[in-house]
């Protein structure tokens, strides 16, 4: 069947397939599933500590929507994210006791997911945009013993964007034009 096409025809029915293939894709989407390490105990009631490292990022954001949800396995903690600039802020802030509503708490602390009121039998999800987030981790009523592990989880599931709608049917038009010129 290809033997009747030009290359111009057969580059047309790449493009098909590429599309085709695109749309499947997001449709049935993808899960990346982990656990954040090294997250510090909560030492101090209502005081939040960082993960030091970031969470996965979402680099292919206008391609790709990816929503995140995070999962804990204590209720005695609460947990937000909050980007790389909201970290540095709290990292350079004196301790809460020496500035009061100016430190990292529950409350006064920038999140852009999840907050000093999420609870770990329901967690929380977030669709994720480009750039570098971290887990922000605190006590809810008083501070947990040293050493006390918190098992933070987390689950990324990728599909369409509007833009891959877009890409995909735009190739498969495309493609139709070209095998549609490129008969012989």
């Amino acid at each position: 069947m290809l033997d009747s096409f030009t290359s111009r025809g057969k580059a047309g029915a790449v493009l098909i397939a590429v599309g085709i293939l695109l749309l499947l894709a997001g449709m049935i989407g993808y899960t990346l599933t982990g656990e954040v390490e090294d997250v510090p105990t909560p030492n101090t009631p209502n005081q939040a500590f960082f993960a030091d490292d970031p969470l996965p990022e979402n680099v292919l954001s206008p391609l790709f929507a990816a929503e995140l949800t995070i999962t804990w396995d204590r209720d005695d903690v609460w947990m937000g994210l909050v980007d790389a600039d909201e970290k540095k802020r709290c990292e350079d802030v004196p301790s809460s006791f020496f500035t009061p509503g100016l430190g990292c708490d529950g409350t006064s602390t920038n999140f852009v997911a999840g907050d000093s009121g999420a609870t770990a039998s329901e967690g929380f999800s977030w669709n994720m945009e480009s750039g570098t987030y971290f887990a922000a981790l605190g006590a809810k009523d008083g501070a947990l013993p040293a050493g006390t592990e918190v098992i933070v989880s987390y689950e990324v599931h990728i599909g369409h964007s509007l833009l891959s709608i877009l890409v995909s049917f735009a190739g498969m038009f495309a493609g139709g034009v070209l095998m549609y010129y490129g008969r012989t």
